[in-house]
């Protein structure tokens, strides 16, 4: 299914939308091997998103980053 870029950060994010309107948040990790985790937005984090915009995106690619295995049983599967 196609996605639409709906923000970049280099090397950190990238949030999509699919054909249906799914939000989907795309996160670079890892330090000696690089890795991505790619999920879709749950309710919290779009409201979050929509009031806070790019912070809350940052916000949250950190709390990936720094705690990948909470996001993990969410990853999208390919």
């Amino acid at each position: 299914m196609e996605r639409k870029i709906i923000e970049d950060s280099n090397w950190d994010y990238q949030l999509t939308e699919d054909e249906s309107g799914k939000l989907y948040f795309e996160v670079i990790c890892g330090t000696v091997a690089i890795y991505t985790i790619t999920f879709e937005l749950n309710v919290h984090e779009i409201d979050a998103w929509r009031k806070e915009g790019t912070s809350a995106l940052r916000t949250l690619s950190y709390r990936v980053r720094d705690y990948p295995e909470e996001y993990l049983q969410r990853r999208e599967k390919e």
